[in-house]
């Protein structure tokens, strides 16, 4: 076996340090540096289940993701999602509107994708060219969800959205010492403006592994990493 193995759990962490939920994630890492990202995130307030396996290739451009979604113990959705060079395709099965078939055209194809677990926001800073400007923009992102906890659809939307790069630091985090990159997403204007302030920490190393990240007020949410295994 060629390829190498990441594991970790996040704890979602409310005001005042109250448990809101967690979410343990693996990633694969093949020779070719293409990698699988496999999330489980629970949310407990809002009774989101979300179970998400998401693939990219070494340029870390989106190539599939399977996303399924459980809300307050019933079926919400599930879609697969496929990637090309001029757009992405799902085929989705919805609570809400069936079965649906859609297509978004993207001149250059997707840079990243989100489906909302939060190890894999952490792969949405990884269009950021660290020797370029400290604050660009990524213009050609897709979401599965808009809405903020991503329990709607899946489908396929657009986004647009700014990144900051704050620094590098080392965090410590109940996983222990870990040296990250720390930036600063920039949502107003945006398809989510009006979004509270978030920040994320990845690890500092080619593996763009989620550490911390932040949403502002007036929700004060945490996200922080508990365990991290290499193999």
């Amino acid at each position: 076996m060629q390829h190498r193995t990441v594991e970790g759990r996040l704890a979602y962490i409310g005001p005042r340090g109250t448990d809101r939920g967690r979410e343990a994630f693996s990633i694969t890492v093949h020779g070719d540096g293409s990698r699988i990202l496999r999330a489980r995130s629970e949310i407990d307030e809002t009774e989101v289940l979300r179970d998400v396996t998401y693939t990219v290739g070494g340029d870390w451009r989106p190539h599939d993701a399977f996303v399924r979604l459980t809300v307050e113990d019933r079926f919400q959705g599930s879609g697969w999602f496929v990637f090309d060079d001029s757009g992405a395709s799902v085929e989705t099965l919805t609570a809400d509107e069936g079965r649906l078939s859609q297509r978004l055209e993207v001149p250059g194809g997707a840079q990243c994708f989100g489906a909302h677990p939060i190890s894999g926001d952490a792969w949405m800073v990884t269009p950021f060219d660290l020797n370029g400007d400290r604050v660009q923009w990524v213009e050609r992102a897709l979401m599965s969800s808009l809405a903020f906890n991503g329990a709607t659809g899946p489908k396929l939307h657009r986004l647009r959205y700014g990144l900051e790069f704050v620094g590098r630091e080392v965090l410590e985090v109940p996983a222990g010492r870990v040296p990250a990159r720390h930036f600063r997403f920039l949502l107003d204007g945006t398809e989510v403006d009006g979004h509270p302030e978030y920040r994320i920490w990845v690890s500092d190393d080619d593996d763009c592994v989620i550490v911390q990240s932040t949403v502002g007020a007036p929700r004060d949410y945490t996200y922080q990493l508990v365990s991290l295994h290499r193999r």
